[in-house]
């Protein structure tokens, strides 16, 4: 692979990940949201020594906004590797 191909192809990653900067952004706030969440309502489990429907709620819904979150980010960043490697989408 020559330099100049492999420059180009970092440049147009570096395009792609300013351009959805802010929506990295959301992801990884949102990520951080559900984990305080989901420390809050483990927390509250071992406090109260039960589980209710509201601990439950917290612990599946954000566990499931993580897992969303967490995927669409490893997504970006294989689609940015699968970029620089074969220069294709």
């Amino acid at each position: 692979m020559k330099q100049e191909e492999l420059d180009e192809r970092y440049s147009i990653v570096e395009k792609l990940v300013r351009l959805f900067k802010f929506e990295r952004f959301i992801h990884l706030a949102v990520t951080g949201i559900s984990l305080i969440i989901l420390l809050v309502a483990i927390s509250l489990m071992i406090y109260n020594k039960e589980a209710g429907k509201a601990e439950l709620s917290l612990m599946f819904g954000s566990s499931g906004l993580i897992t969303y979150t967490g995927g669409r980010l490893l997504r970006m960043w294989d689609q940015a590797l699968k970029i620089i490697v074969t220069g294709k989408m």
